[in-house]
This record gives structure tokens, C-alpha cells and sequence, in this order.
């Protein structure tokens, strides 16, 4: 694979720049490039029979790039940050906007990428794996005709202008981009997110549904203030808390994160302490009082009375149904 700027021919090497290192994800197989108009970090995402790459540009200057390789292009391509404008050989001019994805195909790589003076873009594209997408045919005649184009050699798009993600493709990025790869069952579970992805892909290709209200980078704020919730569930954040620590706007992490999640950030808390509660209840020989300091509430009262609005008994009754169960 050939990457090239005014005629001048550059290999991706193992060498990454610095201002790169912050975008490494653990376990990936990272290369890089730089030059004075573009630095680029591809990282390479180990799942079983497909490939994934996440790529990060750091644009200095306007600048265009050209890719070239023998091997045809089959990717799922989504624009993680910032709009995407591509020149591909067969295909011609496609413009994927940021949130936006399409599967593309060409029996050989020749792409000219555009990049306005905009310091970052990230996309996450996926090589996936002829048997895999074969699988799925039967189920989507958009696919089934693409498919048809891609044996006979043609190039193809699999929707005629891209799709929006939507809140369920966005979930799986994020998974996918903080799963750590160094051990065989994380990378089972990259493989299994990635195959998850490649449905709901090909269901919004038929569904079509509204773009999110949220971009990538807000998306991952909104995951972190969730993360924070589940690993303080005794503490009692207050909302304008989360957002100064996750770095966004109170509001829109308050319906950013009922949009994501279902749920208001105080329902989602009280969810994951009534989870908790549960469990030890289960398998823990805690007293009642114990339980209910663990999971945040400050008066045994105030802990029955939040089980029994969930699970409509005290957490007393659950335990000696536990008991009479086993």
C-alpha cells in the first residue's frame, strides 16, 4: 500500500510521531506517517477474518493524499470526525459526512483523499470478510445486490448516498475503541462487537432513521459519565459534576445520555445501585444495613423503600425468596 503527496511516494513505518502517541489504542498494530501537511496514525484492530482500521489525520495544511494498492477496496467506511471527501477510482466523488457510513467496494485501491485545513479526522473503516457479509444476504437485498457487484468484479456502494449512525452504531464504536486487545478473550469480544456493527449497519442502510444529535466526541463524553456512575455508585453526583469532568455542557449531557442510555442520569444511578443491591443480596451474607452504605443511601429506610419501587418487595423478602429458592 502506497500513500503519496505531489508525486512524492511515502510508506507507513512503525515510527510514530508524538503528537500521535495519544491516539494509540492498547493491543492495535499502529503505523505511521508524516510529512509538512499531514501527520497519519492507521491503527490495525485484530478480529477474526475482518479487519479493522482506525485512523487518525492531523492536517497542518490543505493537502490531498492518494492511496494506491493492487488489492480491491471492500470496506464499511465511517466518518468518525469531521466530513470525509473522497476521489475513488470507478466510484468517482464521495462525500461521507461526519457521523455518516457507507460500504464501498472497488476491484483495486485508487483513492485521492481531500483534507481542508482542519486540524483532526478520524475514521474507523472495516475490511469485512466475503463469508461474513455472504451470511447476512438472504436478509438484505440491498447487500444481495452489492454482493452481485462485487463477485462480477464492478465497483459498487452499498446505499446510493450514506447513512447516518444511529445511537446503537455509535454505542459499538465506543465499545470497540476502548476494548484493551492484549488477551485472547478481549480480542473474541472486538470480534464479536465487530460482527454486531456490520447488523446494524445494514439494518439503518434499511431503516434509515435520523442522525444522532451527538458526534463522536460527545458520544464519548456521555460514555465516560456513565462509566464514572457504575464506578461510584455510592456517591451522589450532582449533574453539573459529571459534566465539568467529562469535559461537555450540562444540558446536552442530561439528554445525551437519555438518548444513549434510555434512561436521566439519576434513573440510570439508581438502576445500577438496585443491580448491586441485588447481587449482594444473592451472594453476599451482608446484612441489609451493610447493603445499603455500599450502594449510597445513607438510611436503611430509604434503601427498602428505593428495592421495593423497583422490585416490588423489601430487600428482606427477596433474600428469603433467594434462600427458599436454593
Amino acid at each position: 500500500m502506497v500513500f503519496s503527496f505531489n508525486q512524492q511516494e511515502y510508506r507507513l513505518t512503525r515510527d510514530i510521531p508524538a503528537e500521535l502517541t495519544r491516539y494509540q489504542l492498547p493491543g492495535s498494530s499502529a503505523s505511521a506517517l508524516a510529512n509538512e501537511y499531514l501527520k497519519l496514525l492507521v491503527q490495525e484492530l485484530p478480529a477474526e477474518n475482518s479487519k479493522a482500521f482506525y485512523s487518525v489525520y492531523l492536517v497542518d495544511k490543505k493537502s490531498n493524499f492518494r492511496l494506491k494498492d493492487d488489492a480491491p477496496f471492500l470496506r464499511a467506511y465511517l466518518a468518525l470526525q469531521q466530513d470525509r471527501q473522497l476521489d475513488i477510482a470507478g466510484l468517482g466523488k464521495i462525500v461521507i459526512k461526519e457521523g455518516q457510513f457507507n460500504l464501498l467496494y472497488t476491484p483495486s485501491t485508487d483513492l485521492l483523499s481531500h483534507h481542508d485545513n482542519v486540524p483532526e479526522y478520524l475514521t474507523l473503516d472495516i475490511q469485512y470478510d466475503m463469508a461474513l457479509l455472504e451470511e447476512w444476504e438472504p436478509y438484505f437485498p440491498l447487500l444481495a445486490n452489492f454482493l452481485n457487484h462485487v463477485r462480477a468484479g464492478q465497483p459498487a456502494t452499498l446505499l446510493p448516498r450514506p447513512e447516518w449512525a444511529t445511537k446503537e452504531i455509535q454505542d459499538l464504536i465506543h465499545r470497540m475503541l476502548h476494548v484493551p486487545l492484549e488477551e485472547a478473550a478481549q480480542r473474541k469480544h472486538f470480534t464479536l462487537l465487530v460482527n454486531t456493527l456490520l447488523f446494524h449497519l445494514l439494518y439503518q442502510a434499511v431503516q434509515q432513521q435520523p442522525a444522532s444529535n451527538y458526534n463522536y466526541y460527545e458520544v464519548d463524553s456521555i460514555q465516560a459519565a456513565r462509566d464514572m456512575i457504575r464506578k461510584n455508585i455510592r456517591y451522589h453526583f450532582v449533574i453539573r459534576e459529571i459534566a465539568q469532568k467529562v469535559g461537555m455542557n450540562e444540558f446536552k449531557l442530561k439528554n445525551g445520555f437519555r438518548e444513549l442510555f434510555g434512561n436521566g442520569v439519576y434513573e440510570y444511578l439508581r438502576s445500577e445501585r438496585m443491580q448491586v443491591a441485588r447481587s449482594l443480596l444473592t451472594d453476599s451474607g451482608r446484612s441489609i444495613k451493610e447493603i445499603a452504605s455500599m450502594t449510597g443511601y445513607r438510611s436503611v429506610n430509604s434503601f427498602i423503600k428505593a428495592f421495593k419501587k423497583m422490585y416490588g418487595m423489601t430487600p428482606g423478602d427477596f433474600r428469603k425468596r433467594v434462600d427458599i429458592s436454593v
